[in-house]
């Protein structure tokens, strides 16, 4: 209750709606790099529905 998600299509690389998975390239190390980007918006129906995360880190491989 609140906030309605919203999914844009249409989006260059889009694999699913609102998912796009663009080829970044190969380095030396033949290591294949790729951006995986997903795309939401939110209509606010209250004023505090919405929190903030920043700099966080979902997963990291090494």
């Amino acid at each position: 209750q609140g906030v309605i998600g919203l999914q844009q299509s249409g989006i260059p690389d889009e694999i699913e709606p609102s998912l796009s998975v663009r080829f970044m390239g190969i380095n030396e190390q033949a290591i294949i790099s790729y951006l995986v980007t997903a795309y939401y918006s939110a209509a606010v129906l209250v004023p505090d529905a919405l929190g903030i995360l920043e700099n966080v880190e979902i997963g990291r491989w090494r």
